[in-house]
């Protein structure tokens, strides 16, 4: 994935999330001014911290009983994990 698009996908998973960038920056133990950097595009953003977005955007998913807070390709995947759980059942 290009830096562009991980920047691209960080933004919208922190706004689908309704997060500021201060709450996205202590939800993922950053200073403010280092999360602001990925965003921006002034630092490289780690596959690490996108990562535990997405994990983040699980869990609030979850607890909110609501899909779409999920990227399309997570739901994808995690769709296609639960029919293979349910297969094997």
């Amino acid at each position: 994935m290009s830096e562009q698009n991980k920047v691209h996908e960080l933004v919208a998973l922190r706004t689908a999330l309704g997060f500021t960038q201060s709450k996205m920056a202590h939800e993922i133990d950053l200073n403010l001014r280092d999360y602001q950097a990925f965003e921006w595009g002034e630092s490289e953003i780690p596959d690490l911290y996108l990562r535990a977005i997405e994990r983040i955007a699980m869990l609030y998913a979850v607890r909110h009983k609501n899909p779409m807070l999920v990227p399309p390709a997570l739901r994808a995947e995690a769709v296609q994990f639960a029919r293979m759980v349910e297969a094997s059942a």
